[in-house]
């Protein structure tokens, strides 16, 4: 049983690792229904204003996801989804930072 224990601690930091390495090739998936319901719950927003600019800023993503490095990448979508609260207008802000100010949203 022991080693069964210490063979599976090595193997989930490992595996950890792998996901992370790939989780940079595409845009994360976040549960923008929840995470908008969970944010607006002090009810500075709504729930239907928080969820147009959390699709807003995912399809921004999507158009120019592949202009940004892996390493901004993993980081921003580390900061983004920090707290527990997940947010694609944080991830796209972050790596618009990232690129300090040399990135050009498509349609500008």
């Amino acid at each position: 049983m022991r080693t069964f224990i210490l063979a599976l601690a090595a193997i989930v930091p490992a595996s950890c690792a792998i996901d992370q390495a790939f989780a940079a090739d595409k845009i994360p998936v976040f549960n923008i229904p929840q995470n908008c319901k969970e944010a607006t719950a002090g009810g500075i927003a709504t729930v239907e204003a928080c969820t147009k600019d959390e699709t807003d800023a995912k399809s921004q993503l999507a158009k120019s996801w592949s202009q940004f490095g892996a390493s901004a990448k993993k980081a921003c979508i580390g900061e983004a989804s920090s707290g527990g609260m997940q947010s694609y207008i944080e991830l796209l802000t972050c790596l618009e930072m990232s690129a300090g100010g040399h990135f050009s949203s498509p349609g500008q």
